[in-house]
């Protein structure tokens, strides 16, 4: 008998159809805090400044065309490409038949 009443007591609880019609409602309210922060960051080079040798003095101007002489192995030239055949003409064209009644 008692798990009857406390089967009928969780349907009561769970709010079956079987009750009138009172409704329940419930009203939740939150408060939001936002936090910001800064971070400062101070960057220092770890590696050493670099040092920049001096570059080197341009060559002196001459009175050259500024042409540049590479020297060749000793490969002999590649044989030279023969020219294609000759292409033949194509055969001549028939003339047509002769049309009746013209001419």
């Amino acid at each position: 008998m008692a798990s009857a009443a406390a089967l009928a007591s969780l349907l009561a609880a769970c709010g079956d159809d079987s009750g009138g019609s009172e409704s329940t409602s419930s009203e939740t309210t939150s408060e939001t805090t936002s936090v910001t922060t800064s971070v400062e960051v101070t960057v220092s080079p770890s590696a050493p400044p670099e040092t920049t040798a001096p570059q080197p003095a341009a060559p002196p101007a001459t009175d050259g065309d500024g042409t540049v002489e590479v020297p060749i192995p000793d490969i002999p030239s590649p044989p030279a490409i023969p020219s294609p055949p000759a292409i033949p003409s194509p055969p001549p064209i028939p003339s047509p038949p002769p049309i009746p009644g013209v001419g």
